[in-house]
């Protein structure tokens, strides 16, 4: 079997989750979900990337955008640069913008998607 190429991630960009984000987009409606908890796992996880040799850049909450937590989804980051998406709901249009900073500080390569 023919082996595929491989990159060891060594940093990581995450945003904290604001308050807003029990109003954010679900698949299933389960109900709000719990705050304290969210951020509990989410402290979890930039400590499993720290503990891992990972650089985490973490960005503020942004309470304007409940999903935005969710940094992977309007962002495709790779050895050669990022792309900025455009989310598909309109509930997460802003996301990109918020994004943009701190990517072109990282990247040399970067693109933005305009549709």
């Amino acid at each position: 079997m023919p082996q595929l190429p491989c990159h060891v991630f060594d940093a990581a960009l995450v945003r904290e989750p604001a308050a807003s984000c029990v109003r954010g987009l679900r698949a299933v409606d389960r109900g709000p979900p719990d705050l304290a908890r969210f951020r509990a796992q989410h402290a979890a996880y930039v400590d499993a990337l720290r503990r891992a040799g990972v650089h985490v850049t973490v960005l503020p909450p942004d309470e304007a955008w409940p999903d935005s937590v969710f940094v992977e989804d309007p962002a495709l980051c790779l050895p050669e640069g990022a792309i900025l998406l455009r989310p598909g709901a309109e509930a997460r249009a802003g996301e990109p913008a918020t994004l943009d900073p701190a990517l072109r500080a990282r990247f040399e390569r970067f693109v933005r998607l305009e549709v």
